[in-house]
């Protein structure tokens, strides 16, 4: 089930009214489900006591939404738009057993001669993000959310602190939206006077001090506003990371001119795309800058560099055949968050297959270890051999901006969060 990737909130009952014409189809498809038999038989098959494997338990969630989406959809009589399908995929569940109130309801009405009010869930005191359905579920998992380190998180934090980043998270962009209405982007001006490796540094170590100076602020106003830039600067921090381990002769870092190919590049590469010069101001040596995702030439600085941007409106491979004896092989190929094993297979297929055996150097990244793994498959089975340490694996440069998954009670994922692979 695709799930468009963003944070669903709760909806004001004003906004509601007001567009109930459009959600009013989805809304009695819901009402209508919960005296569905098809979904009452699923509901009595729900385990009772609270899963050991949460991961086991995310599995049955999954199967269990397929059945349940084919109930609705019987209803609707149509498919989900973006905003229907975040509404069922972001329904709070209990973290023990992965009930939604609406089994919780249907439960309460099988009880035949009960008059009591059906369960309800409740939520973490901490994070108000996590959801149970009675406290003997809470205390069979409570040490999970409050104590473990989250494999998809950062920093070894526990999912308990990493929702209460997201809510600080959405606070931030809320208030930064009434300051602009462009996302928030942030780069440091200060040029590097020499090439510094990146390995053993992290967002913090590089770029808190500069924030904390540049905002005036400290402490965790600081971490929400490093979490805030690290979406824009994963790009060219990834980019960077990729080329030291590629090559590690550092020869590139001393190059006249550094050309960078964006594959696949939405809005987000675009709308992001003067932080590149983050690149040049950790590479004094570079004069020019290249980068083939948008039109546009900005001088650095007045320091007589240059990053250069194009588009292109194809796929890359296309482009790559069009452009003929002209095409120019980059110092790096690189794909932010492909989605190569899950949309447009056919045509990443073919630009996989293009720059692997062109041996263009090429780094794919991906929203989370499922997407990493599956696209790793992908880049092995075109014939590329990975650089170690390049994936699939967490991305040290990833944003740690994270979102919690969908139609899961665990996990979380980020704007370039892992490394599918890389090769040359």
């Amino acid at each position: 089930m695709f799930v468009h990737r963003t944070i669903a909130l709760s909806i004001p009952h004003a906004i509601a009214q007001a567009n109930w014409k459009t959600h009013k189809s989805i809304c009695k498809a819901l009402h209508r489900l919960e005296i569905d038999e098809e979904f009452r038989n699923m509901v009595e098959n729900c385990q009772k006591t609270p899963y050991e494997d949460l991961s086991k338990l995310d599995a049955d969630i999954h199967s269990n939404l397929l059945g349940q989406l084919h109930c609705l959809r019987g209803s609707l009589k149509r498919d989900f738009d973006i905003e229907e399908r975040n509404l069922i995929g972001w329904e709070p569940r209990c973290m023990g057993c992965g009930r939604t109130e609406r089994i919780l309801r249907v439960e309460a009405a099988s009880l035949k001669g009960s008059t009591s009010a059906p369960v309800t869930l409740k939520a973490c005191n901490a994070c108000r993000m996590a959801f149970y359905c009675s406290q003997s579920h809470w205390d069979a998992v409570q040490h999970q959310h409050t104590e473990e380190a989250c494999e998809d998180g950062h920093d070894d934090l526990p999912q308990c602190h990493m929702n209460q980043e997201i809510l600080q998270d959405v606070a931030f962009a809320s208030i930064m939206a009434k300051a602009s209405p462009n996302e928030f982007s942030w780069a440091p001006e200060r040029l590097k006077p020499s090439w510094e490796s990146l390995k053993g540094t992290n967002w913090y170590t590089e770029y808190a001090t500069g924030i904390a100076e540049v905002f005036g602020i400290s402490g965790e106003a600081s971490s929400t506003f490093v979490r805030a830039a690290s979406l824009g600067l994963s790009m060219p921090m990834t980019i960077l990371w990729a080329l030291e381990h590629i090559s590690p002769d550092n020869g590139w870092t001393c190059k006249e001119e550094l050309t960078i190919h964006v594959l696949g590049a939405f809005d987000v590469e675009i709308n992001h795309a003067n932080i590149f010069e983050e690149i040049l101001h950790r590479l004094p040596e570079v004069k020019t800058l290249k980068a083939l995702i948008g039109y546009s030439t900005s001088l650095c600085a007045a320091r007589k560099r240059k990053r250069i941007q194009q588009l292109f409106a194809q796929t890359y491979h296309e482009y790559a055949k069009s452009m003929g004896s002209s095409f120019e092989r980059p110092d790096l190929a690189v794909a932010f968050n492909s989605g190569s094993s899950q949309e447009a297979t056919a045509s990443w297929k073919e630009t996989i297959s293009f720059v692997v055996q062109t041996k263009i150097p090429s780094v794919f990244t991906a929203y989370n270890r499922e997407e990493a793994e599956a696209e790793a498959m992908l880049l092995q089975s075109a014939g590329a051999k990975l650089v170690p340490g390049l994936g699939p694996t967490k991305n040290v440069w990833g944003s740690i901006s994270s979102k919690k998954e969908p139609n899961r009670v665990t996990g979380f994922y980020s704007v370039n969060g892992w490394l599918a692979g890389a090769f040359k």
